[in-house]
């Protein structure tokens, strides 16, 4: 086991480009008992060290000792990942849908996302299209109070202090503009790729509607105005039959049913009145 957990080592270390001194710095040990511990010259590797080259390297410790050859962390403290206690909270607890959260993850434009949301929170960017709309203020002022002088080209100057005044921008519109733009484009892509349910939903209603409407017509050709609601309201209740309800059900369906037609505008006629 010394020899995997060296082997381990050495290549993580050399993939850094760190020497035995600097790696053995960082973790806490002295430098030859570190080349012992990469020469598999130990007994073992106690669990602190261990712990310490796990969460230098961000690796799990199974992949340090050779039982797996996957180096990611399997559980991470919620320190190291950032998580207030909260958030840590509603992902154990399940009130977030963890499922959605991990595609929001996964995507590989979520992080810009994140990126942009915190400019907005922050006024990063707004900072700056407040400066410029204050500049604009400035020159429409310089401009009018330049008009004052110039009785001839006064009404052009006017009009081009009010354009310069146009070319304002709400400090956060742009970014908001972004943002939603760069949510909706991960939405359809989590859609696209979670795929759809509802063809299979639209073939199930298409064929009830066709049971239905054999059941009003019984094989005729009848047009749909002499259909009265009673006709309907059966119909709908023997394709409620064919799906297995039990009898009382029916019966609370069929009187539901009646009721929501009869409270209608012209519930209480038929089709031949």
């Amino acid at each position: 086991m010394s020899e995997a957990i060296g082997r381990r080592i050495t290549g993580l270390r050399e993939r850094r480009d760190m020497t035995l001194e600097e790696l053995a710095a960082k973790i806490g040990v002295n430098a030859t008992t570190l080349g012992r511990m990469e020469k598999g010259q130990t007994q073992k590797v106690g669990s602190d060290v261990l712990t310490a080259l796990a969460r230098e390297f961000q690796v799990s410790a199974d992949y340090l000792l050779g039982l797996t050859d996957i180096p990611d962390r399997k559980n991470y403290e919620i320190g190291a990942l950032g998580l207030s206690d909260q958030a840590a909270r509603n992902l154990y607890t399940g009130r977030v849908n963890t499922d959605v959260v991990n595609r929001l993850l996964e995507h590989p434009k979520f992080s810009l996302l994140t990126a942009m949301i915190a400019q907005y929170l922050d006024d990063t960017f707004a900072a700056g299209v407040a400066a410029q709309n204050e500049l604009f203020d400035a020159m429409s002022d310089i401009l009018l109070s330049t008009g004052q002088s110039d009785s001839g080209q006064r009404a052009a100057i006017k009009e081009a202090a009010r354009t310069v005044k146009l070319s304002k921008t709400p400090p956060h519109q742009v970014e908001l503009a972004k943002i939603q733009n760069t949510f909706m484009t991960i939405l359809k892509e989590l859609k696209r790729d979670a795929g759809s349910s509802l063809e299979p939903v639209k073939a199930a209603t298409s064929e009830i509607v066709g049971q239905m409407m054999a059941e009003l017509t019984k094989g005729q050709d009848v047009p749909l105005t002499a259909i009265t609601p009673e006709q309907i309201v059966d119909a709908i209740v023997h394709t409620a039959y064919s799906a297995g309800l039990n009898a009382e059900g029916l019966a609370a369906l069929r009187g539901g049913l009646l009721s929501a037609f009869e409270s209608l505008p012209g519930g209480g006629d038929t089709g031949d009145s």
